[in-house]
């Protein structure tokens, strides 16, 4: 019975010692905030909180959280951290913090003390702000994220975001404001589920819902939802997977943009999609948006909006087909803008583009890529702010690439890049093209005045070498035919395969002493003259279209059945493959027929 009760005693402390060893992180964590929460020992009380939810046309979910800070003893106040459940921390794409005249650094992903919460430390410059002496200390901490609004149906969607926000510390009082898209209509939150007091207000063309709660306690990690509608409105949700403008800035005086975009849909199916261009842009729905099979067709063209100085312009790009939900789309718009509006000349060599890398976006872009291609003989100098750039230089051109991660519309993407460029290569290339043109002319005129060989006799072409070729080519069909008739009988099984290989060797050996025939024929009726010379010519070239339009067919067949492209666009370049084998078809015939027409 001792020894029961010393294993007793013995399990009990084991399991004491190990639950104080799971505490002490915790506890540790929550003694180092503390530490940086007062590091100037000041006592912080936090007054009033601000918890305003935004949910923008895009689909992004933004969220600002302003604190009115007090403290009875005054002082500098060098930090301040706060939060969120952890859970939403994977959607979490941007965060910045400012007061009324500053803009603050913000580290990531630190601890708050608690498991089950994503922390952001907010740092204050210099020696911290002044808190205290009677008065009151306001900032704003921005959240930016991305996924967090579902589809129920084409119309009725559902958001998600926290609550409330998580602080270490309690707080006099929290103000939730939850505004909803343009044009949506409430229809139901975890506020009216719970029975929770809130207002139903309507600023504009949006909702707006308020709740207050008079006090807050720390470490909040409830989740809220919201439901709405958007009836006789286009609500895309789409994913932003890359962007990739080239801006080309030509020898004179054009300025020509490509935005080529990858995005995937995460709603309903979308049918088309709206982009705003730069200010002054310039663009062609004839020309001006394509796809990874070409422009699009007269039904499926751009419809613009057009803009002026102050107002961009808004293209929608009607996709080729519906793209289905988590499924991607790809395509890409051209257009050009004023050279006097985004380039100067500061004096005979030296220029500067102010450009924004992208802007008017509702989005989060994953990834965006922007390449600047200079005219050539120019050389790229400098960029202001001084970003991460990759310079690819050829024989007279450079081009830099740019390249951000993540970016989202409270970005800022503006930059000046300064190049230096020399008048004179603007005319390189006329001169260049204007020395070839005088080098050709002069060997023109040196063959002109060469002594000339001797004519070669035109020998007419017998009418049996005529009748020869027409039926040997008649004969080549035919065995052509023949197998490809084989080949579809083998595959359905109709015909032994040792029928078919013996069949089909003696085709080939038919097949092989007729194109010996041709070749012989061709050879005599080229001597016959430039008509003959003609035919020929015009056999050949469609014979090497038909090999051509055979390869497609066959290449276009495997990829539809490795299911990398749709059922449709298999259709389609079906379609045009056999258009174009027609086309050949029909020129071969019409010569043979010529020839007949002789013959008789």
């Amino acid at each position: 019975m001792s020894n029961l009760k010393r294993a007793s005693t013995a399990l009990l402390l084991l399991a004491f010692f190990l639950f104080l060893f799971t505490l002490a992180p915790t506890y540790a964590n929550a003694s180092v905030i503390d530490v940086r929460l007062n590091s100037s020992s000041l006592n912080v009380h936090v007054d009033q909180v601000t918890h305003s939810v935004q949910i923008q046309d895009g689909g992004l979910v933004i969220i600002n959280d302003t604190l009115r800070l007090s403290s009875e003893s005054g002082g500098l106040l060098q930090n301040f951290s706060l939060g969120f459940p952890f859970q939403y921390g994977f959607n979490l794409d941007h965060c910045f913090a400012y007061d009324a005249s500053n803009e603050f650094k913000v580290e990531l992903n630190v601890g708050l003390g608690r498991l089950g919460f994503y922390g952001v430390n907010v740092i204050f410059p210099g020696q911290g702000v002044n808190i205290g002496g009677g008065g009151s200390y306001n900032f704003t901490v921005v959240f930016v994220f991305s996924n967090l609004i579902s589809s129920e149906t084409s119309t009725l969607f559902n958001a998600t975001f926290s609550m409330y926000p998580g602080l270490t510390q309690n707080a006099s009082g929290c103000d939730v404001i939850v505004i909803l898209p343009r044009n949506a209509n409430y229809t139901n939150s975890v506020f009216q589920e719970e029975d929770l007091n809130f207002t139903l207000t309507t600023l504009g063309h949006r909702q707006i819902l308020k709740h207050t709660n008079m006090s807050l306690d720390n470490f909040q990690s409830k989740s809220a939802w919201l439901m709405f509608n958007m009836t006789g409105y286009v609500f895309p949700l789409i994913n932003i997977n890359e962007i990739k403008r080239e801006i080309k800035l030509g020898q004179w005086g054009d300025l020509q943009l490509s935005d080529s975009y990858r995005i995937t849909n995460k709603g309903f199916g979308i049918s088309n999609v709206t982009i705003s261009l730069p200010l002054g842009a310039s663009f062609d729905p004839e020309t001006g948006a394509r796809d990874e099979f070409g422009s699009f067709s007269e039904t499926k063209k751009p419809l613009v909006q057009e803009g002026n100085m102050t107002t961009p312009t808004n293209v929608t790009v009607q996709l080729r087909e519906v793209v289905a939900k988590n499924k991607e789309a790809k395509f890409t718009v051209t257009y050009s803008l004023p050279w006097k509006n985004y380039v100067n000349q500061h004096n005979w060599r030296d220029y500067n583009l102010t450009f924004t890398f992208f802007e008017y976006f509702d989005w989060t872009i994953r990834k965006l890529t922007v390449t600047i291609i200079l005219p050539e003989g120019a050389e790229f100098q400098s960029s202001n702010p001084v970003n991460p750039y990759k310079i690819e230089k050829s024989v007279f051109q450079e081009t830099v690439t740019f390249a951000f991660f993540n970016v989202t519309p409270f970005r800022n993407l503006d930059f000046n890049f300064t190049y230096e460029y020399l008048v004179f290569w603007a005319s390189f290339r006329p001169t260049l093209w204007m020395g070839i043109l005088v080098i050709v002319i002069g060997a023109i005129i040196l063959f002109w005045r060469a002594p000339k060989p001797p004519s070669v006799p035109i020998v007419p072409v017998p009418h049996e070498d005529l009748r020869s070729f027409v039926e040997a080519y008649e004969g080549k069909t035919g065995i052509l035919l023949e197998l490809e008739s084989m080949e579809q009988k083998l595959r359905k099984g109709k015909i032994p395969r040792r029928r078919y290989k013996v069949r089909k060797r003696m085709l080939e050996g038919r097949l092989s002493t007729l194109s010996r025939e041709l070749t012989d024929l061709r050879e005599k009726m080229r001597t016959g003259g430039a008509r003959y010379a003609s035919m020929m010519r015009q056999i050949e070239v469609a014979e090497t279209m038909l090999e051509g339009v055979e390869t497609d067919i066959r290449r276009v067949e495997s990829r539809y059945r490795r299911g990398e492209i749709s059922k449709g666009a298999y259709h389609r370049l079906l379609e045009e493959y056999h258009r174009r084998r027609d086309r050949a078809m029909t020129t071969i015939d019409g010569v043979l027929l010529r020839l007949r027409d002789e013959i008789r």
